[in-house]
């Protein structure tokens, strides 16, 4: 056990700044060490000053302790000793055992802003290495395109994979792998032209045949990726030549170059991926999630653990070398699954994505927002059997969320349950009820989330049964949640981010949302998806997009709950900052002077 362990369990026991008459074989005891060992550790806390220590002489004799140290400034210090030495996991277990605190973290927080961010060292050849430190609050649990589900893990791949094409600051959509494109007369035949020379992270050329392995592997699999259908939608695909690929739709697809720019569509390598092509499905699971991947992208892997995901700048990435010779992404246990931290979000997963601590006496930080919002919705299934079948049942939903809603019950007050319970008790709310003799109350309801939503869910719950429903909030993992856990509820809560490929996400949210829809709606919606994809106008894609949208929200199918930008804090001498199609920092351009 750790001096910093046995300080946190001497304040569990003893507290702070009272005197206790103890022997040391009492302490002995509670630290479960010989008596020669339990004065070692004594004579340390006194050198640390965390401690005074009374001595009486003599066998048996009680001595005085009086603890001089906050438990908290003892476990913010054993946690950054952690960091160094890639403890953290086990560090916050072992400090969770012994302070619950919830000043704790903002310590550790505090700490994390000198650790974090642009570092220099001297590397073997006395050359300058720049390392950028990125916490973050997100387990990274996979790093194959095919596999992620998180925001982070989709930010870790962008600059690990390319795709055949990718979006530019502006949001249109170049060339990336391929140098260009031609798409037939009929618009379901594409043919895609590869750079030359372009190599993986472990050295093999680029060529055709990875393509239509990537490809082959997405329609193959079982999983429900994002952007499925539209990837269902290739009729076959075929190498032509070693650097030309030729797609076939089963039907004209406007936005099957936009899934193109995605990181669902980054090219993998045949021979480091295609090895597990033929084994059991579970063991692909495993083996394609956990080991580190190749793309072609401007950062390659070298380290991949709990801890820390190690990117460095691969020299020899053909749109020019990142300005960062390395970023380390650290995972920070305090707000792992163990230990949620609810309110925080899944489109947030970075404590602060760039900080420069050498410079940041006397200047203020700056946010900057890369145009992208968050969107949290809650829509109904209405394909199961139950209360909200009935639609002056979700006019009643609707009603209470609007009221809700739209009297500040907001993510700028999240968490303050006291403005929430002045929304709740008005007189006036609570009428409603007495307005509706169609349905008997309460009306039981089941609430679906994810776990980085839970608060939102949690608080939904606890309100809407001031207005005669009685909730049970249903908590699951993204695998299950894109699986029948959403058809075994009545309210759904999810989100839909508002970036450059907005289009595309709203499609596959209407496609997605129409799985738990009664027949007759399920059937508009998906009529008018296929006008979307049958658009070449991007306004027309648009209106129709907003047609759809429209129809849900009439229909008592979808709510709006709350909206708010993703921003990027960010100090002065940050230089190169730009954004991707998904609003991340594009780590390649940025550096420090």
């Amino acid at each position: 056990m750790k001096l910093h362990q046995q300080y946190l369990l001497l304040h569990s026991q003893f507290g702070q700044l009272a005197e206790h008459e103890v022997t040391l074989s009492d302490l002995a005891e509670l630290l479960e060490c010989t008596h020669r060992n339990t004065l070692t550790i004594v004579k340390k806390m006194i050198a640390q000053d965390w401690i005074r220590w009374v001595s009486q002489r003599g066998r048996g004799r009680r001595s005085t302790l009086t603890l001089l140290v906050p438990a908290d400034q003892i476990a913010a210090e054993y946690m950054m000793q952690a960091m160094n030495r890639r403890e953290l996991q086990q560090a916050a277990e072992q400090v969770g055992a012994y302070t619950n605190s919830t000043t704790m973290q903002d310590h550790l927080n505090q700490w994390l802003l000198g650790y974090s961010g642009h570092h220099t060292e001297a590397g073997s050849h006395y050359e300058r290495i720049d390392t950028l430190r990125l916490p973050i609050r997100q387990q990274l649990h996979a790093l194959d395109p095919l596999f992620i589900n998180l925001l982070a893990e989709s930010f870790v791949t962008s600059h690990v994979f390319d795709g055949l094409v990718q979006r530019n600051e502006h949001g249109e959509i170049v060339p990336c792998l391929s140098h260009t494109w031609d798409i037939s007369s009929d618009r379901k035949t594409w043919f895609f032209y590869l750079r030359k020379g372009i190599t993986f992270h472990n050295g093999h050329l680029l060529t055709a045949a990875d393509v239509v392995y990537t490809f082959e592997r997405l329609q193959s699999t079982e999983r429900r990726t994002l952007y499925r259908d539209v990837s269902k939608q290739i009729l076959s695909i075929e190498a032509t030549d070693p650097l030309t690929v030729c797609f076939k739709l089963k039907a004209p697809h406007e936005l099957f170059l936009s899934f193109l720019s995605t990181s669902r569509a980054a090219i993998v390598s045949q021979a480091m991926y295609g090895q597990h092509k033929d084994g059991d499905e579970e063991e692909q699971d495993i083996s394609n999630t956990m080991q580190k991947p190749i793309g072609t992208g401007p950062f390659k892997v070298t380290t991949w653990d709990d801890h820390l995901c190690r990117l460095e700048a691969f020299p020899m990435y053909f749109q020019g070398r990142a300005h960062l010779d390395r970023v380390d992404i650290l995972q920070i246990p305090w707000s792992a699954p163990a230990h949620l931290d609810e309110k925080q979000d899944i489109e947030s997963p970075f404590f602060h994505l760039v900080h420069n601590p050498s410079s940041s006496e006397g200047r203020d930080w700056t946010q900057i927002s890369a145009g992208v919002m968050v969107r949290k919705l809650l829509t109904c299934n209405t394909q199961k059997t139950g209360p909200l079948s009935d639609p002056d049942v979700r006019a009643h939903v609707q009603a209470c969320i609007t009221k809700l809603y739209g009297n500040g019950m907001n993510e700028s007050n999240e968490g303050d349950s006291g403005d929430a319970d002045k929304v709740l008790m008005h007189a006036e709310e609570l009428t409603y009820l007495s307005q509706h003799p169609t349905f008997d109350l309460p009306i039981p309801l089941h609430i679906t989330t994810i776990p980085q939503y839970r608060m939102d869910a949690r608080r939904l719950a606890s309100s809407l049964e001031m207005y005669g429903f009685t909730c049970t909030v249903r908590i699951g993992t993204m695998e299950q949640f894109k699986g029948n856990l959403r058809l075994e509820s009545d309210l759904i809560l999810f989100s839909l981010i508002r970036d450059r490929d907005e289009e595309l996400r709203r499609y596959d949210l209407y496609l997605t949302l129409s799985e738990h829809l009664e027949n007759s709606s399920k059937k508009s919606v998906q009529e008018m998806l296929q006008t979307v994809v049958s658009s070449q106008i991007s306004a027309d894609r648009t209106a129709e997009l907003d047609r759809i949208e429209q129809f849900l929200v009439q229909q008592s199918l979808l709510f709006h709950l709350t909206e708010k930008p993703v921003e990027t804090a960010y100090l002065p001498s940050v230089r190169g900052l730009s954004f991707n199609s998904q609003g991340w920092v594009n780590l390649r351009h940025i550096w420090f002077p």
